[in-house]
């Protein structure tokens, strides 16, 4: 992000525009399970509540995800609502 903000000029490849998509996403699948599933620190480690938690979390997700960029894949190769100028 702000590489594109002092060089706007210099587009970014689509592997690195993939890449900071990617992380973003798991930064807040990261920061939305972690403040659904833990409630308080008492043990350095997760208690199994709190595990099962957060591997239900991180599924439901990352399956969100993956059906968002299905449709809109789909919708740029068929030339859709999402692949038209404004």
């Amino acid at each position: 992000f702000l590489l594109r903000t002092l060089y706007p000029a210099r587009a970014m490849s689509g592997q690195q525009m993939e890449l900071e998509a990617m992380a973003d996403m798991f930064n807040k699948m990261v920061d939305q399970c972690f403040k659904k599933c833990v409630a308080e620190y008492r043990e350095s480690d997760l208690s199994v509540g709190e595990s099962t938690c957060v591997d239900r979390c991180v599924h439901k997700y990352w399956g969100a995800h993956q059906k968002v960029q299905d449709i809109l894949q789909k919708q740029m190769q068929a030339g859709g609502p999402s692949a038209r100028p404004m």
